[in-house]
């Protein structure tokens, strides 16, 4: 009996263990997002730096500035192996679908009967705050800021001494949150016209008026190799004495110098605008802009660039006062703007007029007119790509009277004017364009304190760096998320 026993219960087992062995092992469905952000490689001019969710789970959040349009954006994630992600009934492709993140968005994860939801929340970030880095006691005469294409701030500035001699051109750059100097372009006394472009490898170069002898205010270009600084060129940028300078480079391998020709000889017409150009090593002197009138007096010009393309605006000191606004590409010029001043002004101030290009070639002019009844404000003006028309930027904005005009123009990252100028009191001020109201934000006064030579400038990540002087000391802002 025992021995029957035991050979059954072997049976059994043995009928069972291959009856399991001919079922399947039940699937195992992972259904898991590992990762997930906005890019900005895929979203184009919308965001200009990555946005990457610091964790997963059912709930993701990811805060982006006010400014960004979060109608359409593409979101870049990961997910386990095999599985398809939808929003609603649309598959998405990480990387390349299109979604509107105004309100949340639940993504579903799916392999076979695993399912599992995301739900992508976009917010705002904290709003951008300006916060005051150390001063320098430089003794500055005026100054100009500019920021190079990597988003380091750069600021060429003439030296206020006790002998005009000694009133040299100095350039200081910040370095871990502090302005260090980067020596003397000049070997003496400079004029109050320079300019500074960036070469391709995102290096200062700087014109100025040189009053050395025999040079007598010609004008002097100098580039910094990260250690000295050295001429450009194997000959001055202009051929005599000239005055209201600017400078840029129309491609990476063509720098041009533009001034007012201010001697009464037979090489160009006195108080015109000569174009001056690298080409090879070797400036070539005195061309003209296609379209403009030797009799147009420049008393202000401003040059900027855009890929291939150099945007050169000049305000116009001849009765009516006027601005004209020219681009050169491919070797050639082509008015944009012709002589143009509003009909309601008798008159354009000669302290200031700034000028910005945004990334569609739309130009931004700032400048203060008495259009708005009769009394002189500041205002900003915006010729379309697309339509060839001017139209107004924002409203009027009241400030400083007669020759105490003072202002820069820059646009963000996003196209965004931003205005810094000396309000009614002359206190240093900025105010942006409001995307919804279409006007200006409420000013933004940095110091309850008299500033001079006000600067302003972008970086490519969205910060911004603003600069003024103020008994001869140098101040400066930066504007950065909170805490940055």
């Amino acid at each position: 009996m025992k021995l029957k026993s035991f050979l059954f219960t072997l049976s059994v087992a043995i009928l069972l263990a291959s009856c399991s062995s001919d079922e399947p092992d039940a699937p195992v469905y992972v259904a898991e997002m590992t990762s997930f952000g906005f890019y900005a490689e895929d979203n184009g001019d919308i965001i200009v730096q990555d946005y990457i969710a610091s964790s997963i789970g059912p709930s993701i959040s990811i805060l982006l500035p006010e400014d960004v349009d979060k109608t359409a954006l593409v979101a870049r994630f990961t997910v386990s192996e095999n599985d398809v992600v939808k929003v609603g009934t649309v598959v998405q492709q990480s990387g390349v679908t299109v979604n509107d993140f105004t309100g949340p968005v639940d993504y579903i994860v799916s392999e076979g009967t695993a399912n599992v939801k995301y739900t992508i929340t976009v917010g705002k970030a904290p709003e951008f705050v300006w916060t005051s880095l150390p001063a320098v006691e430089e003794d500055f005469s005026s100054l100009i800021m500019d920021v190079s294409p990597t988003g380091v701030p750069y600021i060429v500035y003439k030296m206020k001494r006790d002998e005009s001699d000694e009133e040299a051109l100095g350039v200081m750059t910040l370095k871990d949150g502090a302005w260090t100097s980067l020596g003397q372009p000049s070997e003496g006394r400079v004029d109050s016209y320079y300019d500074i472009a960036f070469t391709s490898d995102n290096l200062p170069v700087v014109s100025y008026l040189d009053f050395t002898s025999p040079i007598d205010r010609k004008a002097s270009v100098k580039s910094w190799n990260g250690t000295t600084w050295s001429a450009v060129g194997s000959n001055l940028a202009t051929t005599n004495r000239v005055s209201h300078l600017a400078m840029n480079y129309a491609t990476d391998n063509k720098l041009m110098v533009f001034a007012r020709y201010e001697l009464n000889d037979n090489v160009f017409p006195r108080r015109a605008l000569t174009v001056n150009s690298l080409e090879g090593g070797t400036w070539i002197h005195n061309a003209k802009i296609t379209g403009r009138t030797d009799d147009l007096i420049p008393s202000l010009v401003r040059a900027e660039r855009l890929g291939n393309a150099l945007y050169l605006g000049a305000h116009n000191s001849v009765t009516p006062n006027t601005i004209s606004i020219y681009k050169y590409e491919n070797g050639n010029w082509t008015t944009l703007v012709d002589k143009w001043t509003d009909e309601n002004a008798t008159g354009i101030n000669v302290r200031d007029f700034e000028m910005a290009v945004d990334k569609d070639g739309n130009v931004y002019a700032a400048l203060a007119d008495n259009s708005s009844e009769g009394v002189y404000k500041y205002r900003v003006i915006k010729w379309e790509a697309d339509t060839k028309q001017i139209s107004s930027v924002g409203s009027y904005l009241p400030g400083a009277s007669g020759g105490l005009f003072d202002f820069d123009l820059a646009l963000s990252p996003l196209g965004v004017p931003y205005l810094f100028y000396r309000n009614e009191s002359l206190f240093p001020t900025v105010v942006s364009l409001d995307k919804d109201t279409q006007d200006w934000t409420t000013p933004n006064i940095l110091e309850a304190s008299e500033g001079d030579n006000l600067s302003i400038g972008f970086a490519p990540d969205g910060k911004a760096y603003a600069v003024y002087t103020k008994n001869r000391t140098l101040y400066s802002y930066k504007y950065d998320a909170p805490g940055q």
